[in-house]
């Protein structure tokens, strides 16, 4: 599942991680607020990491993949997220 996702996330921006909690990488608050909102309309649960838990410009959006995530699952998030993220 962890390497479907990162082979899939292009050249999003997002922190190397081989474990199931990823990361990507959204600079400013107002624009990782917007990301996961949008990701959640699309019915994904994410989380937006804001600063002052990260460093200011360093917010990201948390995923968490999960073993009963399907391939197909993860393929959409990552659709999304290719989708999404250059409108920001």
């Amino acid at each position: 599942k962890i390497a479907l996702f990162n082979n899939n996330t292009g050249d999003i921006n997002k922190i190397i991680s081989f474990s199931p909690i990823q990361a990507i990488v959204v600079p400013e608050v107002e624009n990782v607020k917007k990301v996961a909102a949008k990701l959640r309309e699309e019915g994904f649960n994410v989380k937006p990491i804001l600063a002052p838990t990260v460093k200011e410009g360093q917010e990201r959006i948390r995923i968490c993949l999960h073993t009963y995530n399907t391939d197909e699952e993860i393929k959409r998030i990552t659709q999304c997220l290719k989708k999404i993220m250059p409108a920001i």
